[in-house]
């Protein structure tokens, strides 16, 4: 027998492990470095499409090289995307546009209302007055150009479509005094102004023209809600817009100061011959907590200078820890001789709190409270059923609203709320198109992109 069989194939047998284990390890190596140079050539044809597109060339030696000398390297991609920046910089396009921000947002929802009143109103709310219907609630899009030292002068645009632009239009833009604002165009120009850093401190932000209201918790744009409803401090406590000037000033890294003259409330075209005083106080006494104060005053009535509305703006926010927020909102309002000449002044106070919690990077919930004391009247228009005259009307709700994100840019919200008015205040249709309850619940579906 030759014992050299054994060995013989002991020997194979290790070389062709030792065959199979490369292979094992060359295999993924040789497609991972493959799956390389695809992405880098992909890469390479990109670059040449955009080179193409805006007009770079790759020019010719203006010399040819001599016999035998060598060839000039191949411009890398490094240099190639350098060129590219170096081009794009200087179109003049670019050279006016390269400081501008320009966002917006699509947002559509679903609304229904358990009392599913016949005239399909939810009653006391902003936007989402429309019981039982799918809706297009905001598109908007937005343009500006922030202030710097180095460039002083910017500027902002904000147009909105859809239900939300009609119930923001503002007096002049749109509508006219006596129209109904809810049969306007869902069109608004929301914002429009122009800003202009000035060299005194530490800068001084001007901006005049119309813009939104320093005051409330919550805003008109979409994106900046956690809810999907308003609150009612939102809806009648406090104005939408303003057009006027006002001035900004960070004193140090925890008062920033805002003061102003405006028209007054809601209204590009003024409806008296007086001006309304503007302004807010932001201060951050510690980290993670932000104190806003803030208040209008001034003639706010249809061809009436004498009477004067005031409003006082209270917003605390604080992130005890970074998923958990805790925003707490106050307002306070009177309005002199609301009711005609010689008529008492009217007042209202409105409580707000809010707590959100992100239990993921894509889910978040939230909660809000409310309490709102319109003492005469004035504000949500309730009048007694015997007299018919204005009446106190206090008015509580709850809202608990969860979000999710689907896509990048793309958020789904559902909310379901619960309104109730105290003392059998009967403010609610309760399926009959009669005002005949004293609460309504509803639950709201959205969908949000943002881009």
């Amino acid at each position: 027998m030759d014992l050299r069989l054994p060995h013989l194939m002991i020997g194979r047998l290790l070389v062709g492990g030792a065959v199979l284990i490369a292979a094992a390890i060359g295999v993924p190596a040789t497609w991972a470095q493959d799956a390389k140079d695809r992405e880098i050539q992909e890469l390479r044809q990109r670059l040449d499409r955009l080179e193409k597109e805006i007009g770079v060339k790759k020019e010719a030696p203006a010399v040819a090289p001599a016999p035998g000398a060598p060839a000039a390297p191949p411009q890398n991609i490094g240099d190639r995307i350098k060129t590219l920046e170096e081009t794009i910089k200087s179109t003049p396009l670019f050279g006016v546009i390269k400081d501008w921000n320009f966002g917006g947002h699509v947002a559509t929802s679903y609304n229904y209302n358990f009392n599913d009143p016949n005239g399909r109103a939810n009653r006391l709310r902003v936007f989402d007055d429309k019981a039982n219907q799918f809706d297009i609630n905001q598109a908007e899009l937005w343009i500006d150009k922030p202030t710097t030292t180095e460039s002083p002068i910017g500027f902002g645009v904000d147009f909105v479509i859809g239900r939300d632009a009609k119930k923001v239009h503002s007096l002049g833009l749109g509508i006219s005094s006596g129209d109904d604002p809810t049969k306007s165009d869902v069109f608004d120009l929301l914002q429009a102004y122009v800003t202009y850093k000035a060299p005194i401190g530490n800068g001084l932000d001007l901006k005049a023209g119309k813009f939104v209201t320093l005051h409330g918790a919550e805003v008109i744009r979409r994106t900046g809600n956690f809810n999907v409803s308003r609150s009612l401090a939102f809806g009648f406590a406090i104005p939408f817009t303003h057009t006027g000037i006002t001035g900004t000033y960070a004193f140090n890294d925890w008062l920033t100061v805002t003061a102003g003259i405006v028209n007054g409330w809601d209204n590009t075209d003024d409806n008296n011959n007086g001006k309304s005083i503007h302004g807010m106080a932001t201060i951050t006494p510690i980290k993670d907590l932000t104190l806003t104060l803030g208040g209008t005053w001034g003639a706010e009535l249809d061809n009436r200078d004498a009477p004067k509305r005031g409003l006082f703006d209270f917003v605390a926010t604080y992130k005890p820890i970074p998923p958990l927020t805790l925003t707490l909102n106050y307002d306070y309002g009177e309005q002199d001789e609301a009711f005609g000449p010689g008529s008492q002044t009217a007042r209202w106070h409105a409580f707000v709190g809010y707590a959100t919690y992100d239990l993921t990077d894509k889910l978040s919930v939230g909660i809000r409270g409310e309490y709102f004391r319109d003492e005469e009247g004035f504000r949500l228009g309730f009048t007694d059923p015997v007299t018919g005259l204005p009446a106190r009307l206090n008015v509580w709700e709850m809202t608990l609203t969860g979000r999710y994100k689907l896509f990048d840019h793309l958020f789904a919200s559902v909310e379901f709320r619960h309104d109730q008015a105290t003392n059998d205040r009967l403010v609610f249709d309760d399926g009959n198109g009669i005002r005949n309850s004293d609460s309504q619940d509803t639950i709201a579906f959205e969908l949000v992109y943002q881009f």
